[in-house]
């Protein structure tokens, strides 16, 4: 989604860990950090809040993963960062003072809670299998909700963006992977709850079919204040089918009394008239949503991923070879306002 490095470490094969690794062991680890930061500085700013703002949007989803809390060499409650909350600090108070709420979304826990690429380190998975692993991310979220428990702006907290406890993905779904998950969320919930009784948990049902169907009824699981979430991606069927499974499966669990939110959605084309019967749809039976994603890189319109995509291609550095200057000044170019424009064909509207 993002152009942090121009394939030096093996292309699709290189995560962020990989990045921030290969940095560190060139330059040190403040450098390091203080690249990434700058990246972070540049990839997102105020005016990019501000566009969110102008076209009526009062929601986002930050994803974040255990490389910002933690030093890359040590998850022990001594390699927590003394600067683990600046960054997404300066990012919560800027959409606070445009009235924007936030979720806080746990795209990586410690171990990977998936296969991909998105929880930032590929083909890990050692979450469910490493009880370390699992409390080590218990007391990372006590940290993140303890931080920000008296935080009027932020929405909630998204336990586990997209959990997948097969150790491959050809080996079938069983009651053995799903009772897994919902064990994981039980004990974040609750490391959550220790330090933050009052802001929303969003759970997900990202396993298996991809459904409400997937979740407990709250009050077995004495979950209180939770909102159940979904993500929408056509990937195999045409997008009006999709749309109303989701919006179906929600409606069949209206005994529930818990509001639901389709974290993250995309409709895989540039056609306006589907993205408009999506939002609409969604909208009509109280459906909160927000897409996937804000802006990507992956090329101009009518490229579908980005609300805003990019209109020309200003390179990117050579994390092996180039210097930190020349790292800094290449990250530097890729503002929404130098290099990006809003994606128009898709005809979003709140």
């Amino acid at each position: 989604m993002s152009p942090m490095s121009e394939g030096s470490l093996g292309g699709s094969t290189s995560d962020t860990y990989q990045i921030m690794q290969t940095l560190q062991n060139r330059f040190g680890i403040s450098t390091q950090q203080e690249l990434m930061q700058s990246y972070e500085n540049t990839w997102i700013t105020p005016t990019d809040l501000d566009n969110i703002k102008s076209a009526g949007f009062n929601l986002i989803r930050i994803p974040v993963w255990w490389g910002q809390f933690y030093d890359l060499n040590s998850t022990e409650n001594s390699g927590w960062r003394k600067d683990a909350f600046i960054q997404l600090d300066k990012l919560v108070n800027a959409a606070a003072a445009r009235k924007i709420y936030v979720i806080i979304d746990m795209h990586g826990a410690i171990g990977s809670q998936s296969l991909e690429q998105s929880t930032g380190q590929i083909n890990k998975n050692e979450y469910w299998n490493s009880t370390v692993a699992r409390s080590r991310t218990a007391w990372m979220w006590w940290k993140i909700a303890n931080h920000y428990k008296n935080n009027a702006y932020i929405a909630g907290y998204d336990l586990l963006n997209e959990p997948d406890s097969r150790p491959n993905k050809k080996i079938p779904w069983n009651n053995d992977y799903y009772n897994q998950i919902i064990h994981a969320y039980d004990q974040l919930y609750h490391s959550v709850r220790q330090a933050d009784p009052n802001h929303i948990v969003f759970i997900e049902a990202t396993f298996g079919t991809w459904s409400w169907n997937m979740l407990p009824d709250p009050k077995k699981m004495n979950w209180n204040n939770v909102v159940y979430e979904t993500h929408l991606y056509p990937w195999s069927s045409n997008p009006q089918k999709v749309v109303d499974y989701t919006i179906n499966d929600f409606i069949a669990h209206k005994s529930w009394n818990i509001p639901g939110y389709v974290g993250e959605f995309n409709l895989l084309n540039s056609d306006s008239a589907s993205w408009s019967y999506a939002i609409n749809s969604l909208n009509s039976v109280g459906l909160n949503w927000s897409i996937w994603s804000y802006k990507s890189s992956n090329s101009p319109a009518p490229n579908y991923w980005g609300w805003y995509v990019r209109q020309q291609w200003p390179g990117q550095p050579n994390i092996v070879e180039d210097s930190p200057d020349s790292i800094r000044k290449k990250w530097g170019y890729w503002k929404t306002i130098n290099v990006f424009q809003k994606n128009v064909t898709l005809g979003i509207k709140p």
